[in-house]
């Protein structure tokens, strides 16, 4: 996953086309953890993922989002929110599984590596540090070789995202579970599809991002069933109180809970 704050300057090139998505996804410097061990103790503002506490979060974004980025671990609010329901509302941190993690954050896969009971890995096309390297459209497992499944936006980055709901699936064992987020408006019926868009350009301006394919709306639920999947759609606005939100810096964001159907 991209960091938005090498995005900006290069989002002149890469709309004109002067760098390709692989030359942009490449650069090891973007799956580095960035835990520069800040040592801010006081503030009202903690990441639950690195426990920093802070006066302010850094901005993040092409629209330069306030208080969206952790300065000591580089999460930001869709990644606290993950972190938050897997380790809080869920007890799959406790069971002995076989994790995939699809294009591991930083911020997270320094941690979800030491979970003693997991057998970790991740996948990912560009980045030099995954344990595999693969597209999600063709995953390189067994059938149900893997018990947890977690993917945070990516989804969106393939123009055949059917094909790669239905590898997640494949692979997972049934009464698996996937963790799955995604740009993900539940108040748009249908998705804003562009999977056959070719220019970067028109991608940014449609759906913010110059490698994005579409933005996602309700019938996602329906996409992920017929891929194979039960699925249940987790508010953060539902699952953490608005002084929680405040405290962590969470927005609006949403954790797909799918479990594979036999």
């Amino acid at each position: 996953p991209m960091t938005l704050q090498t995005l900006p300057s290069l989002i002149g090139r890469i709309a004109a086309g002067e760098l390709t998505e692989s030359e942009v996804y490449r650069q090891e410097r973007l799956y580095l953890s960035r835990s520069a061990g800040v040592g801010r103790t006081e503030g009202v503002l903690c990441c639950p993922i690195c426990s920093i506490r802070a006066l302010r979060f850094a901005p993040f974004g092409l629209s330069g989002r306030r208080n969206a980025r952790c300065p000591n671990c580089g999460s930001l609010e869709r990644h606290r929110l993950l972190w938050l329901y897997l380790t809080r509302h869920t007890r799959l941190p406790q069971r002995r599984l076989r994790v995939l993690h699809t294009a591991p954050e930083p911020c997270l896969e320094t941690r979800l590596r030491r979970v003693p009971r997991w057998r970790y890995r991740t996948v990912d096309r560009f980045s030099p540090l995954a344990d595999r390297h693969a597209d999600l459209t063709d995953l390189p497992f067994p059938a149900g070789d893997v018990d947890l499944i977690l993917s945070s936006h990516v989804l969106e980055h393939i123009p055949d995202d059917t094909t790669a709901m239905a590898e997640l699936a494949r692979v997972l064992r049934p009464g698996g579970v996937a963790l799955v987020m995604v740009p993900f408006d539940p108040k748009r019926p249908v998705t804003a599809e562009g999977r056959t868009i070719a220019s970067p350009a028109e991608r940014l301006a449609r759906f913010g991002h110059p490698y994005h394919y579409r933005i996602y709306g309700a019938d996602l639920v329906d996409r992920l069933e017929t891929a194979g999947f039960a699925v249940r759609v987790v508010d953060s606005r539902r699952l953490l109180q608005p002084h929680q939100r405040r405290r962590y810096r969470i927005n609006r964001n949403h954790v797909l809970h799918c479990v594979r159907r036999p």
